[in-house]
């Protein structure tokens, strides 16, 4: 079958995004909506997820809020929902995608701030920062977990309080109760959907579920 010219580029402008976003690539098939497993404590938070990346019959977005946070305790199904919704807004070309872990991105908007002190020079092009505050979705893993300071806390507000303003979606996944965040970045995160994963582990449920499969494969060849 010959591909239209249109289908490549398609193709390719997804390619090169998913590249860009920052997007774990091994993702793509693992992390998706579509192949979450709903185990005991999850049923709302993904329905939630499919409710954000919901368009009405005027291409309108049907989401509650713009903001959606992911609670809960370690290894409950967080990123994946996460991960899972930033893969379905670029496959179906709803905008570009930037994913991080809060940490990571301290990292990147110390290191830029760093060159651009020593150097004593203006970036000509959009800064990190900037292009973080503006993206079209963003996906911030792990809020909380980060090293705590002064610095740390004011970029993340400034980048929150942006999106906040703006009303730009964006997702963020945190083991800590919102009441724990600092008072500013928690505020607004309460004001926009926050739903609690809890129950099983979801990644000991699937080791059990992958442990299941294999002895039923094996005896499957046994026979």
């Amino acid at each position: 079958m010959i591909e239209s010219k249109s289908q490549v580029e398609s193709q390719g402008r997804f390619q090169r995004q998913a590249k860009y976003s920052g997007l774990p690539l091994i993702t793509l098939s693992t992390h998706r909506l579509f192949n979450f497993v709903s185990v005991k404590g999850t049923g709302k938070a993904y329905q939630t997820a499919i409710d954000f990346i919901a368009i009405d019959d005027e291409n309108k977005p049907k989401r509650e809020h713009h903001f959606l946070t992911f609670g809960g305790d370690p290894g409950r199904g967080k990123t994946h929902l996460a991960l899972g919704i930033g893969w379905h807004w670029l496959y179906n070309n709803m905008g570009i995608v930037l994913y991080f872990r809060a940490e990571q991105l301290l990292d990147v908007l110390r290191k830029e701030y760093d060159e651009s002190s020593r150097n004593r020079i203006d970036r000509p092009s959009i800064s990190e920062l900037e292009f973080t505050q503006k993206v079209g979705l963003l996906i911030l893993d792990d809020l909380g977990a980060e090293k705590v300071s002064e610095w740390a806390i004011a970029k993340l507000d400034e980048l929150i309080d942006y999106r906040y303003i703006n009303e730009l979606p964006t997702v963020f996944t945190t083991n800590l109760l919102l009441t724990q965040l600092p008072q500013r970045i928690g505020s607004r995160l309460r004001e926009g959907t926050t739903v609690l994963l809890d129950g099983l582990d979801y990644r000991e449920y699937k080791a059990r579920m992958r442990k299941v499969k294999t002895r039923e494969n094996t005896k499957d060849m046994v026979r």
